[in-house]
């Protein structure tokens, strides 16, 4: 009997320790994607549309603002973050990053565009081509025919 008492005692301690247990953490409700049109940037004045769509938990379009983020470059000519307001659940805006030292000396490599829309985050990056081997702005002069 009491071998038979330890076995029927496991269920109960086990439901206990797994009630003791907390539950998941709350998880962001809802999906914001952000794509771009172009993946590879020339980092000499050229840019991608950032398309961004935004779901709320009951698969309905989001309503209310996108902050949009990337750490070098200019979103719409604005900075380096922009609220936008949702429309039908999605917004649109243009980003470009100058590799040029005096214009914007972290336009280099991958750069990641981020949205925030109620504590949902969503992301893409863009990679800036490194330059020509020519002159400093990606350009080459040619070469001279002697004179």
């Amino acid at each position: 009997m009491y071998r038979n008492w330890k076995l029927a005692s496991i269920p109960v301690v086990l439901g206990l320790a797994l009630a003791a247990c907390p539950g998941p953490e709350e998880l962001p409700i809802g999906t914001l994607k952000v794509t771009t049109s172009t993946k590879r940037l020339d980092g000499e004045g050229q840019s991608t549309d950032v398309y961004i769509t935004a779901v709320d938990e009951n698969g309905q379009a989001g309503t209310g603002t996108v902050t949009v983020s990337a750490k070098a470059g200019s979103l719409a000519g604005s900075g380096q973050e922009l609220d936008l307001p949702l429309e039908g659940g999605k917004v649109s805006t243009t980003y470009t990053c100058i590799r040029l030292p005096a214009v914007d000396s972290g336009c280099k490599g991958s750069i990641r565009i981020q949205g925030t829309w109620n504590d949902v985050v969503g992301s893409t990056s863009v990679i800036i081509s490194p330059p020509d081997a020519g002159t400093p702005s990606g350009t080459d002069a040619g070469t001279d025919a002697g004179g």
